[in-house]
C-alpha cells in the first residue's frame, strides 16, 4: 500500500527530487535572459505574496475588527481560519497538480487569490470577510509547493542550489517584515488596501506563469483521490476551530453549543483516523506516526511554531490595544528579527548533517526559552527606550527562528526512507501549520486570564489605608482628578499593570514550553552525523527542509 500511494496521491511532493522534472527531459530548452528573469519574479512574486498574507494581517487585524463592527476577539478568528484552510490545501495540492497541470493550478490558484481578496477588500460583513479569509489560505497553500517545483524546474543542475536559496528567503518574511510592512499600509493607506494590493500582484504572476509556462506541461494523470476523508477532516477542522475560536467569549463549556460542536469534531476526527487507516490511497498517511522521531519531531515543530506564533499574535494586538501603539510601531517591534533570522537558517542547513540533530534542536529551544525569559523582563508598555530595549532580545529570537526548522525536519525524516519523507513533509508541515492555527486563541486566552488574576490582586491592593494608595490619589487630586474621576484613572492604571504582568507571565509560560521541548528531543533516537552527501541528495534535502518553513 505505501508503495502505491508513493506513484499517486504523492506525485507534487514526488517532483522534489526532480528526476523527471530538468528541462532537457521535457523536452524543451531552458529559459534564458528577460524571460528567466521574469520567471523568478512571477514565481516568487507568488510565494511572497501567500506568506505576506499571515504576517502582516497580523498587525491590521484590530483595525479590520473596528471597521467591521465586530470585538477584537474576532481578529483571532480572522487568522485561524485562514490557516485552517492553508493546512488542508497542503494534501489536495498534490492530486490537483496531477489532474489539472502544475502550471494551469498554479495560475487557477493566483486567480483565486485575486478573488478572495477582492471579496475582504470590499465586503463589510464579518461573515464574508471570514469566507474571504479562508478562500486566501486555501488558494495560498496550493501555490506553496507548486511555486518552489515550477522554479526549480527551469535552473540547471549547477545552479539550483542558488534557485533553492532564492525561493527560501522568502519563507521568514511573515515573521520580519510581514507585521512592520503590513502596518505601514494600515496607518499611511486603510488596512483594506492590504488587499487591494493583493489584486494585481497575483494577477502579474499568473500572467508571466502563463506567457512563460504554458507551452511546458508535464503530462496530466487521473489519479484516485480520498475525498471522504477531506471532508471528514474538513468537518473536524472546522468544529474544533470554533471551539478555540469562540470558547473565551461563549464561555467555553457552559455552552451547550459549543459542547456540541467539540463533540462533533472529534467524532469526525475519530472517524477520519479509522478512514484512512483503512484507505488504499489515504489523504494523509497517518502510518508514519508509528516513527518515534517523527512523532517527536512533528509535535515538536507544531509546539514550536505554536508558542512562537502564539506570542507574536498576543504582543502585536496587545501593544496596539492597551499601550496605544500605532500598527507600523507594533509590527517594526519585529524588525529586528531579520538579522539573523535568514543567515542562521542557511547556516543549519550547512551543518546539520554534521552533528546529532538532536543537539542542535535542544540547543535552539533553550536559546527560544533564554528569549522568552529575557522579554518577559522589560516593559514594552512603558516605552522606555522603543529600540534599546527590546532590539537584542529580538536579535536573540530571529537567531532561534532562523534555527527551528531545520534540525527537527531532520529528525523527524531521520529513520524514514526517502520514498516516505515527502510524505512526511507533508503531513508535519500540515501539523505545524494547524499548531498556528491554535495559537492565537490559546494565548490570547491565557493572556486574558493572567490579566484579570493580577487586575483583581491589584485593585484588592487598594485602599484608604493603604499610604501607597492615598500618594496616588494625592498626585491625582494635585492633577485635577478629584473623586471618582481620580478612583477611575487609578483603575485604569491598575488595569494597564496588569496587562504588562499578564503579558510577562505569558513569556514566562513561553519560556517553560520551551525548556520542556529541549528534553523532549532527547527521547528520540539518536540521529548521527551523515557522510557527505551527493550534490542532488543534498539540495533534495534542503529544499524540504525548506519546505517545512512555509508560512
Amino acid at each position: 500500500m505505501t508503495q502505491n500511494t508513493d506513484k499517486t496521491a504523492r506525485a507534487a511532493w514526488a517532483t522534489l527530487t526532480h528526476d523527471s522534472l530538468n528541462t532537457a527531459q521535457a523536452g524543451k530548452s531552458p529559459l534564458i535572459g528577460v524571460s528567466f528573469f521574469f520567471l523568478n519574479l512571477g514565481l516568487l512574486l507568488g510565494n511572497i505574496l501567500v506568506l505576506f498574507n499571515t504576517g502582516a494581517f497580523a498587525s491590521v487585524s484590530l483595525h479590520a475588527t473596528g471597521d467591521l463592527g465586530v470585538s477584537p476577539s474576532h481578529a483571532s478568528w480572522m487568522q485561524t481560519y485562514y490557516f485552517v484552510s492553508l493546512a488542508l490545501a497542503l494534501p489536495v495540492s498534490s492530486w490537483l497538480a496531477a489532474t489539472v497541470g502544475e502550471v494551469r493550478l498554479y495560475i487557477l490558484a493566483m486567480v483565486g487569490m485575486v478573488l478572495a481578496s477582492l471579496l475582504c477588500a470590499v465586503t463589510g460583513d464579518v461573515f464574508w470577510f471570514l469566507e474571504g479569509r479562508a478562500l486566501q489560505g486555501f488558494f495560498g497553500g496550493l501555490t506553496i509547493p507548486l511555486s518552489q517545483t515550477l522554479l526549480m524546474r527551469e535552473y540547471p543542475e549547477s545552479a539550483k542550489a542558488f534557485a533553492v536559496s532564492l525561493w527560501s528567503i522568502a519563507a521568514l518574511s511573515p515573521f520580519t517584515l510581514g507585521p512592520a510592512a503590513g502596518g505601514w499600509i494600515a496607518d499611511h493607506l486603510g488596512w483594506r488596501w492590504l488587499f487591494y494590493l493583493n489584486i494585481p500582484l497575483p494577477l502579474l504572476a499568473a500572467a508571466l506563469a502563463w506567457a512563460l509556462l504554458s507551452d511546458r506541461q508535464v503530462p496530466l494523470r487521473k489519479l484516485p483521490f480520498d475525498g471522504v476523508g477531506l471532508l471528514l477532516l474538513a468537518a473536524a477542522l472546522l468544529c474544533l476551530q470554533t471551539v478555540l475560536n469562540q470558547g473565551q467569549d461563549a464561555d467555553w463549556f457552559n455552552s451547550p453549543r459549543l459542547i456540541g460542536i467539540l463533540l462533533v469534531g472529534l467524532l469526525m476526527l475519530a472517524y477520519f483516523v479509522v478512514w484512512e487507516l483503512a484507505e488504499p490511497v489515504p489523504l494523509l498517511d497517518l502510518r508514519l506516526l508509528a516513527s518515534r522521531n517523527f512523532v517527536i519531531g512533528s509535535l515538536m515543530l507544531s509546539i514550536g511554531f505554536m508558542v512562537m506564533y502564539g506570542l507574536l499574535s498576543v504582543l502585536l494586538v496587545r501593544l496596539q490595544v492597551i499601550a496605544g501603539y500605532t500598527s507600523f510601531l507594533a509590527g517594526s517591534v519585529l524588525l529586528p528579527l531579520v538579522f539573523l533570522a535568514k543567515p542562521m537558517a542557511s547556516i543549519m542547513h550547512r551543518i546539520v548533517h554534521r552533528f546529532d540533530a538532536r543537539l542542535l534542536a535542544c540547543i535552539n529551544m533553550l536559546a527560544f526559552a533564554g528569549y522568552c525569559w529575557w522579554t518577559s523582563r522589560y516593559d514594552f508598555f512603558g516605552r522606555g527606550g522603543f529600540f534599546s530595549q527590546p532590539l537584542w532580545s529580538q536579535i536573540l529570537e530571529g537567531f532561534c527562528l532562523g534555527g527551528l526548522f531545520v534540525p527537527l525536519t531532520a529528525v523527524f525524516l531521520s529513520d524514514l526512507p526517502p520514498q516516505r519523507q515527502t510524505q512526511a513533509v507533508e503531513l508535519g508541515g500540515m501539523l505545524r501549520v494547524l499548531g498556528g492555527s491554535a495559537a492565537s486563541p490559546l494565548f490570547g486566552v491565557f493572556w486574558e486570564r493572567r490579566s484579570a488574576f493580577h487586575q483583581s490582586r491589584l485593585i484588592d491592593s487598594l485602599s484608604l489605608h493603604d499610604s501607597g494608595s492615598m500618594a496616588l490619589l494625592a498626585r491625582l487630586d494635585q492633577a485635577g482628578l478629584h473623586g471618582q474621576i481620580a478612583t477611575a484613572k487609578l483603575v485604569a492604571l491598575a488595569g494597564q499593570h496588569a496587562a504588562v504582568l499578564g503579558l510577562d507571565d505569558t513569556f514566562r509560560l513561553s519560556a517553560w514550553l520551551f525548556l520542556g521541548l529541549a528534553g523532549l528531543v532527547w527521547l528520540a533516537v539518536p540521529v548521527q552525523p551523515k557522510p557527505q552527501l551527493s550534490r542532488k541528495e543534498d539540495q533534495r534535502q534542503t529544499e524540504l527542509e525548506d519546505l517545512m518553513e512555509e508560512p
